[in-house]
């Protein structure tokens, strides 16, 4: 029924039904050699009418990666928190500093409203290079302006691009 096969060779039996498996002598025992295209060992399929067992534990060897540190103390961690924190907000008001500056001039001068002008158009002909919604609102923050409302002839403390 079997033969015996070599202590490096695995023999199966022929006949009937070549895809399933057959007993086979491997070293004077019985083993069982599994149907074509399957592989024998680690990776082996399961037969699809064998379930995994749910609460069967997972058993996964942990991986070698050399020796282990130890980890930051919980003082570091919050400094190391804090610093970045810090660094951050200090970009943040760098950048809207500097945003600010560029956009309205810092020096003013006293100039009289036009008739048919308007802020807006006082805004573009003293600061023709910022921007005029920010001129607009530093003028009315300068005079204390509810509104945007003005009467010609009325002066007006603008900034002022040189």
């Amino acid at each position: 029924m079997a033969a015996l096969a070599t202590s490096t060779t695995v023999e199966r039996e022929t006949g009937s039904g070549a895809d399933t498996p057959r007993l086979t002598l491997v070293h004077g025992m019985p083993v069982r050699v599994p149907a074509p295209g399957r592989t024998v060992g680690k990776g082996r399929l399961r037969p699809p009418t064998r379930r995994r067992i749910v609460g069967a534990p997972h058993v996964v060897a942990a991986p070698d990666c050399g020796p282990r540190r130890a980890p930051l103390p919980l003082l570091a961690m919050l400094g190391l928190g804090a610093l970045v924190a810090a660094l951050v907000y200090g970009v943040g008001a760098l950048a809207n500093s500097v945003a600010t500056e560029s956009q309205v001039p810092s020096t003013t001068a006293v100039v009289r409203v036009a008739a048919g002008e308007s802020l807006s158009d006082v805004a573009a002909r003293t600061a023709p290079d910022s921007d005029t919604a920010a001129v607009v609102e530093r003028i009315r923050e300068l005079n204390g302006l509810d509104d945007a409302t003005v009467r010609p002839g009325q002066p007006l403390t603008v900034p002022v691009s040189r």
